[in-house]
């Protein structure tokens, strides 16, 4: 580890930026080596992203691909009704599509477009970059192309403005990204003259005096040997600069003993002389010359991005790197290097005044755009007051007339209207007068009438006319009483084939099956009473089968049979054939019905299984003529199993069937003795 004095300097300039501090460090110890060389960074990779380029390629993709299916479905109806129907979004890039006439445009309109615009834009790019455009050329296309209407006209125009703005940003960017990178470029050549001075310094003497030499000529001035360096005369301290502890040790370890001869051996403190009559000690022989270090940096590498922008700093950068080469090749060449370093301030004077004549020429052209503009801008604007003031105008004038106008046909209209209401009114109080003229006639003639009956009847004692009364009180009171009568006897055999309906019904939905003929003939008794040919037909029906005798089966036993019994009976020989079949079909289908599934519900179908589920549920929901109806299409081998079932299940449906009619009839017979029919 070495210990060192840091000595600071600092060589001025007049430019701004040609402030270089180079910090020199003397090594007062014995041990001498090499400093440690800087290694130059390498310029950093930049990892590829590929998020970015996925989102800029799908996005280019889907772009591309709707605005292409948009124009082919424009010119082709099959692929137009696929890609409406078929293509999200669709529809909306359609009709953005018919808004902006695309559905009009041809090839031939879209590449004079496609040219107008380009051109246009690499005009505005080079103007803004402060070339000179040829408006020639341009210009030549132009007048081959013939004339389009003013809809591509205005969507050109459109287009155009899109691209101005977006190239506008562009070149305000370009124009950031060109001064950041003068600016760096700068900074880093500074840096790197500043590097080249500091490891010049730290060879040799002889390149230490050249390096400055260096500074002097950037600088303008003359430059003045300093004394050299191995002199015997003390060296004053510096306040500023600290006192190491490696120049502490040294003294330490000096003997301390009475001088020999008149040189002073013993250590002094800094800053001060021997004592009277001594001498200094010789100066040392200077070291063996140090190996050679680390080649010196170069400049062009870090600025050679900025080739096609700036050329000046690329030779800048040269400049510098063949007076870093020279010095690295010949330290003790120091007359030699005038002429390079006359050659770098030159290249600098160049630089700078190349910098402050494109500032000027940047502010003249931005200025004279900005005055084109304001006078452009407000020629426009007088222009368009102008024509604003007599649009105005002339709408005021039209507005005044047409609101006169309009003010005579209203007052017209509401005169009129107002003629017509008088007229509707006149003729309504008209006829309300009359009518009431009419009532007042008609009250009057009543009034009369009546006094001349009442004293008619005065006159005559009003004997006569209560004898009237009474006898038409006693009609009425017969009349009622024959009503009643009748009305009774209807109720009273209207109640007694209620009464017996109920008792069959009580019957047949009893949970055990019971023969009902007792029943069935009080029924038979109380429909004859009343004459009804309906009731006796379904009667006489009942009457002559055996299920009065026998009895019904239950609802509930009709159930729970088919369930228990008839229907895993069927669905054993659901796969045997309608029109019949061998042992063999049958035991297939008994193996394979174990392994199928069990259906439930409305299922859909006609096969076996399928019908089996929906009478099974129709006789869930107590619905028996449906679930005999289903039962009642299957053929073959099922419909002899279900024979017993649909016998006994036929014959509840004949008695209910026969029961509800009845039913229907006693209620009729109820609401028309209701109505006193």
């Amino acid at each position: 580890m070495f210990r060192a004095l840091p000595v600071a300097r600092q060589a001025s300039s007049k430019q701004t930026k040609g402030l270089v501090r180079i910090s020199r460090r003397r090594l007062v110890t014995e041990t001498t080596t090499d400093a440690t060389p800087t290694s130059s960074t390498a310029p950093i990779k930049r990892k590829k992203r590929l998020l970015p380029r996925l989102i800029f390629y799908t996005t280019a993709a889907t772009t591309t691909f709707y605005v292409g299916s948009a124009f082919v479905a424009f010119n082709n109806p099959s692929y137009h009704a696929f890609f409406q129907q078929r293509v999200p979004f669709a529809p909306t890039v359609l009709q953005y599509g018919k808004d902006h006439d695309w559905d009009v445009l041809t090839i031939a309109d879209v590449i004079v477009n496609a040219y107008d615009g380009v051109s246009g834009s690499y005009s505005y790019i080079r103007k803004q970059l402060g070339y000179s455009v040829d408006e020639t050329p341009a210009k030549a296309p132009e007048a081959k192309v013939p004339s389009k209407t003013k809809t591509a006209k205005a969507a050109a125009e459109a287009r155009a403005g899109e691209v101005k703005g977006r190239v506008q940003k562009a070149v305000d960017a370009l124009k950031t990204d060109v001064k950041a990178s003068t600016d760096a470029a700068y900074d880093q050549g500074v840096k790197a003259a500043a590097i080249a001075r500091h490891r010049g310094i730290q060879f040799t003497q002889g390149v230490e005096e050249l390096v400055l030499e260096a500074e002097a000529a950037l600088q303008g001035k003359p430059f003045k040997k300093s004394p050299s360096t191995h002199s015997e005369a003390p060296v004053p301290h510096d306040p500023s600069t600290p006192v190491t502890q490696s120049m502490l040790d040294s003294s330490e370890g000096e003997p301390t003993g009475p001088p020999l001869g008149n040189v002073y051996h013993a250590p002094l403190p800094l800053g001060h002389e021997p004592p009277p009559g001594f001498t200094h000690p010789p100066t040392p022989q200077p070291p063996k010359a140090l190996a050679p270090g680390e080649p010196l940096p170069l400049v062009a590498p870090a600025v050679e991005e900025l080739h096609s922008s700036e050329p000046i700093l690329t030779h800048l950068a040269g400049t510098i790197d063949s007076l870093a080469s020279f010095l690295s090749a010949n330290p003790t060449a120091t007359n030699k290097a005038r002429g390079v370093l006359d050659v770098a301030k030159d290249d600098l004077s160049s630089l700078a005044q190349s910098f402050e004549r494109l500032r000027e020429e940047e502010k003249t052209k931005l200025e004279q755009s900005l005055d084109e503009q304001t006078r452009e801008y407000t020629l426009k604007l007088l222009e368009l007051e102008l024509q604003v003031q007599d649009k105005l105008e002339s709408q005021e004038t039209g507005f005044r007339a047409y609101f006169e106008e309009e003010k005579a046909h209203f007052a017209k209209a509401y005169r009129e209207k107002l003629e017509h209401e008088l007229r509707t009114q006149s003729d309504i109080i008209n006829e309300r007068l009359k009518e009431e003229v009419i009532a007042q006639g008609i009250e009057l003639q009543r009034r009369w009438i009546r006094e001349i009956k009442l004293r008619v009847e005065e006159e005559r004692g009003g004997r006569l006319a209560k004898l009237d009364e009474l006898a038409a009180n006693l009609k009425r009171l017969e009349r009622v009483a024959l009503d009643n009568s009748t009305y009774l006897d209807e109720n009273l055999r209207i109640h007694a084939l209620w009464s017996a309906l109920r008792a069959v019904n009580n019957t047949i939905e009893a949970p055990m099956r019971r023969p009902f003929r007792d029943e069935l003939r009080v029924l038979r008794h109380a429909a004859a009473a009343r004459d009804d040919a309906v009731v006796g037909v379904a009667l006489d029906a009942l009457d002559a089968g055996d299920a009065p005798d026998v009895g019904v089966e239950p609802l509930a036993d009709l159930a729970s049979w088919f369930t228990t019994s008839v229907a895993p009976a069927v669905s054993r020989v659901a796969l045997v054939p309608d029109g019949g079949a061998g042992v063999l079909a049958h035991v297939a289908s008994y193996v394979l019905s174990a392994f199928a599934f069990r259906r439930r519900g409305l299922v859909h179908g006609d096969d076996v299984l399928s019908v089996l589920a929906r009478a099974e549920y129709h006789l869930n929901e107590k619905d028996l003529d449906s679930a005999t109806r289903e039962l009642n299409q299957l053929q073959g081998t099922a419909r002899t199993l279900l024979k017993d079932w649909l016998e006994a299940a036929r014959r509840r449906l004949e008695v209910q069937q026969a029961l509800e009619l009845v039913q229907t009839q006693a209620t009729l017979a109820s609401l028309l003795v209701a109505q006193g029919l």
